[in-house]
């Protein structure tokens, strides 16, 4: 007799009922994409009891009777129910979890990279110094090691590889034609100290003219060593034949007798030159310093207590001090390099005193943020200079004319010049008293 669709319908609730309480049921191991039963799906035996099949690990029975492919499903993963809050509970856990791990550090927006001379010894300390002082200060810097030639800036200065420099001055200013092009893109900050440039030759020579056309150690190309020799012998008038390697092998050449004589600039740093030339084979050779060299290079003094080795206890010998700038790399006025460099100038000269710590190279103490070069100066440390200048005094006024008058006297300063500029420096600082 045909069955009415009402009675159809008790017929499959009674029978999903009593498949319900088989012994023998087929559990579905859910999958996280949908709670269709796999193929594969294996049977799990489970004792009928009066409170009904317990559920696997991570599983809940359905609220009403499921059957696939002729099988009847119990059980569904947790993650069905509410599945979209919970899954939106889930997101905003695992993003507060992201943000409490820290991750790679952003770029800093006042960071720096500092080119400086790796073969310079002296430089690299200066750069040292520098970028840690400025990182106390928050500024997040880094040291790029590069030649420091006038070709060598001119590339770092195109090809964006750098922020700051530190070069010595005679590199910049020596050839025009070869650094006006980029003579406003490359403004100093500061005047650094300068450091004597040592000739260091046997002692049967006794004149730098003797080196023209004998090989001579310049230092490694492209450094500062090697470009100051090369200027400086130029300005002479002496043309020896460089030879480019590091100081402490040209050092070993000069003693084996391969080289003439060797050019050192860092030879406050250089250890290699402290220990040279204890068998008294050698000396240095005086540079005389002329006013034409004043753009370029300032009078100077080695003595016995500088090199032992090389210069005997009563003797003075004269030659001239190459000094250095920290210069802004591509920094024309008005582009967005020279906002960034004002900011890492007023940072740097407000805090220049954290130069001065015992634990930093003495050279910061000889340096005089106001002195001037022949070279641009970065406009934003012109207007810091202008803003932290005194009111005018008269006698540091009288002190400044005399020893201009005295740095422009031919063949420098005279003994009556340093008596004269003496009494000028105790009026001054007994006025300031």
């Amino acid at each position: 007799m045909p069955l009415t669709e009402r009675r159809r319908c008790a017929l499959l609730v009674a029978a999903a009922a009593i498949a319900a309480g088989a012994t023998t049921v087929a559990v579905a191991q859910t999958a996280p994409t949908g709670d269709a039963t796999p193929p594969s799906a294996p049977e799990q035996s489970a004792p009928a009891t009066s409170a009904g099949p317990k559920a696997p690990p991570g599983m809940v029975p359905y609220d009403h009777p499921v059957v696939r492919n002729g099988k009847v499903i119990l059980w569904h993963g947790a993650w069905r129910d509410g599945s979209r809050s919970k899954n939106r509970d889930r997101s905003a856990k695992d993003k507060d979890q992201s943000a409490a791990v820290p991750g790679p550090p952003m770029p800093s927006p006042n960071g720096f990279a500092l080119l400086a001379d790796p073969s310079d010894a002296c430089a690299a300390r200066l750069a040292g110094d520098f970028v840690a002082a400025m990182q106390t200060a928050g500024a997040d810097g880094r040291i790029v090691a590069g030649g420091v030639s006038a070709a060598a800036l001119g590339a770092a200065v195109d090809g964006d590889s750098a922020d700051l420099a530190i070069a010595p001055l005679d590199a910049l200013v020596a050839d025009p034609q070869a650094s006006a092009t980029w003579r406003e893109r490359a403004p100093y900050i500061v005047k650094l100290g300068g450091e004597p440039i040592e000739i260091i030759a046997a002692r049967d020579v006794a004149d730098l003219r003797q080196l023209a056309g004998r090989e001579v150690g310049f230092g490694v190309a492209n450094s500062a060593d090697a470009t100051s020799a090369a200027i400086l012998f130029n300005r002479l008038g002496v043309a020896p034949r460089p030879a480019y390697e590091p100081l402490a092998d040209a050092l070993n050449d000069l003693a084996a007798g391969r080289l003439a004589a060797v050019v050192a600039i860092d030879g406050r740093c250089a250890p290699a030159l402290a220990q040279f030339g204890a068998d008294k084979r050698f000396h240095e050779l005086a540079v005389a310093w002329t006013p034409a060299m004043r753009a370029t290079y300032a009078p100077a003094r080695l003595t016995a207590k500088e090199r032992p080795n090389l210069i005997d206890a009563s003797e003075r010998v004269e030659t001239v001090a190459s000094a250095r700038a920290l210069i802004a790399l591509d920094a024309a006025p008005g582009s967005s390099r020279a906002q960034s460099a004002a900011a890492l100038t007023k940072t740097f000269f407000d805090g220049f005193d954290r130069l001065l710590a015992p634990d930093r190279d003495n050279a910061w103490r000889e340096v005089n943020l106001a002195a001037e070069a022949p070279w641009p100066r970065l406009r934003a440390a012109q207007e810091w200079l202008d803003a932290a200048r005194p009111a005018s005094d008269a006698s540091l006024q009288s002190f400044r004319a005399a020893a201009r008058g005295a740095a422009s006297a031919d063949g420098g300063p005279a003994a009556a010049d340093s008596d004269r500029l003496y009494d000028s420096l105790m009026q001054w600082r007994g006025a300031g008293q």
